[in-house]
């Protein structure tokens, strides 16, 4: 009991400033970028800091702009919406003409990080029902003309592209934007089978891999032209598997509702020729599908730390934006407009947006950068304002395992919410303390450290728990 009151005190006689210094201080982080600030939000003023002014690379802690910024643009309640119109004539329960799938960006579409929430291939088949149609002549149509080309971001590294953490933004989304697949490199390097769970008509797996008794080291890139996954480097001739972005999920979700048909009894006859024939013809509403709230989509990606969800969220601040201007036809650079959305209503919520250079929604984009200061500032901004009876913190993950083992083991663990942001030599953290009702906001930013990812982490965890335990 003595020596658990000895290391209690030892580690809470550090003030704030005191713990700043010593993680600081770390050899590791000799040559490191750091920036460190830390809010009493009863003051709104700085109690610690280390370089506050310095703009460091963000990752994903730049969820937390574009979530904030869309909790005040759209509203806690806000829900994306994809109508599915019929195009054609119904006569004694025959349907002939086209079912057509308007995407408006909703990235939750057949998600498999929401289950709880309807199935937009579901609500079509019943709607069907409801109206007594048992039998489709013509075309499903998944039209993902809403945003223009490209879908990714012109800052995203072409190498992240291809993987599950680099999905693309459509405007008709589905599952996630993902596909799994399987192939087979045979010893000279050429595709002997392929398979896309869930199915991907028109995608291809193309190789233009080199054949190496003795070493296996493959890249894969999309190519949106083809469209393909494209599987480069070297191979010995073995099967693979693995998930990767889809780059084409309207096909993907049009395939899906074809074999819903099907299985539930609905006669099926596809007609493309109806595509055009049917222009002259009636168009009703069958369904219009709505996403969760924006709070559940919000929660669910600064958890999981979605890229995809976040710049959803980007694409639907600007087109919010360009909307209302009156404009029509969403632009090819949709991302900076978001972009400049976002930083408008910031700097109405009287927060300095000059050390911000944002260049997505996720942080995805190393070009990404923030000082500390602007973090501090937008998260006390955001402590002190409810949307709804909404606030950002209520929408955070708590730390738990997020930061190291001795944060993980400290009770502590489960009073703080934060966002992470990882990727090659960047580790960054945002958040606040306590969880229910935070007195303190901090930030934390680290770049090119001399350790490994982990350790960071450590250190950074065991910096919280010095700057808080006690407190």
């Amino acid at each position: 009991m003595i020596l658990a009151l000895v290391a209690t005190l030892s580690v809470a006689a550090y003030t704030p400033q005191e713990a700043v210094n010593k993680f600081v201080s770390n050899n590791t982080l000799r040559y490191a970028s750091v920036g460190v600030q830390v809010i009493d939000l009863d003051s709104a003023k700085s109690i610690a800091s280390f370089r506050p002014d310095q703009a460091n690379i963000t990752a994903s802690t730049m969820k937390t702009v574009v979530s904030s910024a869309a909790l005040g643009l759209m509203g806690p309640h806000f829900r994306f919406e994809t109508p599915v119109y019929l195009d054609g004539t119904v006569e004694n329960g025959r349907f002939k003409g086209n079912i057509i799938i308007k995407g408006i960006g909703d990235p939750t579409l057949g998600s498999v990080f929401l289950p709880c929430q309807s199935n937009i291939v579901d609500e079509i088949i019943a709607a069907l029902r409801a109206r007594g149609i048992s039998s489709v002549e013509g075309a499903i149509i998944g039209d993902d003309s809403y945003y223009s080309y490209p879908y990714y971001d012109e800052d995203w590294d072409v190498g992240d592209l291809a993987y599950d953490y680099g999905t693309a933004v459509h405007a008709l989304n589905f599952h996630d934007n993902l596909v799994t697949v399987s192939y087979t490199l045979d010893s000279r390097g050429r595709v002997s089978n392929s398979n896309f769970s869930p199915a991907v008509p028109g995608l291809k797996v193309i190789s233009r891999c080199r054949a190496n008794r003795g070493r296996n080291s493959i890249t894969p890139y999309l190519d949106y032209s083809i469209p393909a996954l494209v599987i480069t480097g070297e191979t010995t001739g073995k099967s693979y598997r693995n998930t990767y972005a889809n780059p084409t999920p309207a096909p993907m979700l049009v395939d899906s509702v074809e074999r819903a048909l099907k299985a539930s009894g609905i006669d099926y006859t596809r007609d493309l020729e109806l595509r055009s024939a049917m222009t002259g013809a009636e168009t009703t509403l069958l369904v219009l599908h709505k996403s969760p709230e924006l709070t559940e989509i919000i929660t669910s990606l600064l958890d999981r730390s979605d890229n995809m969800f976040a710049h959803a969220l980007l694409r639907a601040i600007g087109a919010r934006d360009w909307e209302l201007k009156g404009y029509e036809g969403m632009p090819s650079d949709l991302d900076h407009v978001g972009i400049a959305a976002v930083k408008h209503w910031l700097g109405l919520q009287g927060i300095d947006t000059e050390p911000l250079f944002m260049r997505d929604g996720s942080g995805l984009a190393r070009a990404n950068k923030a000082s500390v200061n602007f973090f501090g500032d937008m998260l006390t901004m955001m402590a002190n304002r409810r949307f709804d009876g909404v606030r950002l913190c209520d929408l955070m993950p708590k730390a738990e395992g997020r930061s190291g083992k001795t944060l993980k083991e400290n009770p502590l663990s489960n009073r703080i919410v934060l966002k992470s942001g990882s990727m090659r030599h960047v580790q960054c953290f945002v958040g606040y303390y306590p969880a229910e009702e935070p007195r303190y906001a901090f930030a934390v930013l680290v770049n090119n450290f001399n350790c490994s990812q982990a350790s960071i982490r450590e250190q950074i965890g065991v910096f919280l728990c010095n700057l808080f335990e006690g407190k």
